[in-house]
């Protein structure tokens, strides 16, 4: 599928970065007069790719009954949100209310400024504070549900609670800059009894649901959109789409669900049966030509299910396993390279190894190859990912003695943790834990000079008798010397297959904050193209916390919206 570009998109490095799944993307075609074109369907309003931020930009244009908007998916639609854990990161809301929490919008954007760095203008993230608990009613009205219990737990996701302290809130860093505050709201079930169930799917099925039922918005499943129309002042008025006929589509949702499902993949049939929707979408799927004459939103997910363009793009982060569907093949990224759309962020990979639960690892200390300390063990899990993919070769370990590895077992047995973290935990334990009597043989054990790891230990038991702060800003809860033989070293690595490093692209096109419109590489916008969710460089993509990239869905899903509605 591949091909030689010309052009903008000769100016993307990853244009042709295809994979056995991934969907081929063409320059873009020019026409003279998009009037005088030849189109099979029309509308004001192209969104392509109906995850949370595809569904949030389609329903909110929708608000405006004299717009028609397009809405296309290359499966059902929910994508990565509905796989996830259905978690928003906002302040200020009725649910933190309702469950005592004090918080504001302006609290909330001091902790931000933490994890979003310079990457976003502050005017960007205090507005989207200030519209996050907005988000909520919102969502309720088109059937999404959203309370307590809140969970005072260090986790990674809560078993039967619904608010919790999604992030770095409590650390020493961010405790300078903001009052500590559970931000992290997950989606309630439609049935009390699903409390431990993953709730991205909660989230999207009554989404969905709405995006079908208004009279103004047309969802087309089963296509994509492999090639923009532009007119000669470069203004995006088209699109060529490919959607698979009432047959090939059963067959085609059918292999879809079979490619993301958890048993399929551990049996290895996933993988077989997303090559077999993509042959379905390459042989059988029909052109149609849309006419768009407002503008179009790409919100079709990131790249990380295209390991070529992770190869070429993020290569310290091939170890990932993916967290998606085949859709986040970085398609909607070369569309808006193929008019000019610039990039940034393309190296940058969230990738999660958390070390709760069990919650008594952050007490351990976390080393790289060379038996040094390389993290905050009780920062988020996306903080210790980045530290061992980044500056540790993918590899890592956690130590701890005799009586914290008691205490870890014992965490382990905890009735509110979730059928996956007890998998997780279960494995890492049973099949990637090694111990030893004394540290250097423990060295010995996992590869790692021995010198190194004595000094690294004896330096953070040392710090905790003498009072000192911790070297790495960890808090004095979270600190316990480790002494007592045996020792124990679990692989935190990208290679434990049954506990493995998840994670999402963050990189994506450069938009404009204000209106979400797609930047050239000198800043100029394209007209009649706006990006959201992970086809765009957002709130997220500094520093990931649990909930912040759901959010930004909403906030970028608006904000293409509104821009739209007001051209």
């Amino acid at each position: 599928m591949s091909q030689d570009v010309t052009g903008a998109a000769a100016d993307f490095p990853y244009f042709n970065d295809e994979c056995s799944t991934s969907i081929p993307v063409s320059e873009a075609r020019k026409v003279d007069d998009a009037d005088a074109e030849a189109w099979d369907e029309t509308c004001d309003v192209l969104v392509v790719g109906c995850g949370l931020a595809g569904t949030s930009a389609a329903l909110r244009a929708a608000e405006d009954s004299t717009l028609s908007v397009l809405a296309v998916d290359r499966g059902e639609g929910g994508g990565a949100s509905a796989l996830s854990g259905g978690v928003l990161y906002l302040g200020g809301t009725r649910v933190q209310k309702e469950c005592g929490v004090e918080d504001s919008a302006e609290n909330m954007a001091a902790y931000l400024a933490h994890e979003t760095g310079t990457l976003i203008r502050p005017e960007t993230v205090r507005r989207f504070a200030d519209q996050s608990a907005s988000f909520i009613p919102w969502l309720e009205t088109h059937g999404a549900r959203f309370g307590g219990p809140l969970s005072e737990a260090k986790t990674s996701y809560p078993g039967t609670k619904f608010l919790y302290y999604s992030g770095n809130e409590k650390t020493l860093a961010a405790r300078k800059l903001a009052t500590p505050a559970p931000r992290g709201h997950r989606t309630l079930p439609a049935n009390p009894a699903d409390v431990t169930a993953m709730s991205g799917g909660e989230l999207m099925r009554p989404l969905l649901a709405s995006l079908a039922s208004k009279p103004n918005i047309r969802l087309s499943p089963h296509t994509t959109v492999r090639r923009l129309v532009v007119d000669g002042e470069g203004r995006v008025v088209g699109a060529e789409m490919w959607r698979l006929p009432a047959g090939p589509a059963r067959k085609h949702r059918f292999l879809m669900r079979m490619g993301r499902n958890m048993m399929a993949t551990i049996l290895g049939a996933a993988a077989r049966a997303s090559r077999a929707a993509t042959r379905i979408e390459h042989e059988q799927a029909r052109l149609v030509r849309v006419r768009v004459r407002r503008g179009v939103v790409l919100s079709a997910g990131g790249f990380i299910f295209n390991p070529t363009m992770v190869a070429n793009a993020a290569p310290k982060y091939v170890g990932v396993a993916g967290i998606g569907t085949i859709g986040d093949d970085g398609s909607g990224i070369k569309l808006g390279a193929s008019v000019g759309g610039g990039t940034d962020r393309m190296n940058i990979v969230s990738a999660w190894r958390f070390l709760y639960p069990p919650a008594t690892w952050v007490k351990g200390i976390a080393i790289g190859p060379d038996g040094r300390r390389i993290v905050n063990e009780e920062e988020y899990g996306a903080r210790t990912g980045e530290a061992v993919f980044e500056r540790n070769q993918g590899l890592g370990w956690v130590i701890v003695d005799r009586p914290l590895q008691e205490s870890v077992e014992q965490d382990a047995k905890d009735p509110e943790l979730l059928s996956f973290q007890k998998l997780t935990t279960k494995a890492a334990l049973r099949l990637y834990t090694k111990a030893a009597p004394t540290l250097e043989r423990l060295a010995e054990k996992i590869g790692v000079p021995a010198d190194a790891l004595v000094a690294t230990v004896d330096a953070y038991n040392r710090s905790i008798r003498d009072g000192e702060p911790d070297a790495f800003a960890k808090s004095d809860a979270s600190r316990k010397p480790i002494e007592t033989g045996p020792f124990f070293a679990t692989d935190i690595s990208w290679k434990p297959k049954l506990n493995p490093i998840s994670g999402v692209t963050m990189g994506g096109l450069t938009v404009n904050e204000e209106t979400g419109a797609v930047l050239s590489a000198d800043g100029r916008e394209i007209a009649g193209l706006y990006a959201a969710g992970r086809n765009a460089v957002g709130l997220c993509s500094n520093f990931y916390v649990s909930g912040l990239s759901l959010a930004d869905c909403v906030f970028s899903g608006w904000r293409a919206a509104e821009s739209l509605k007001a051209r």
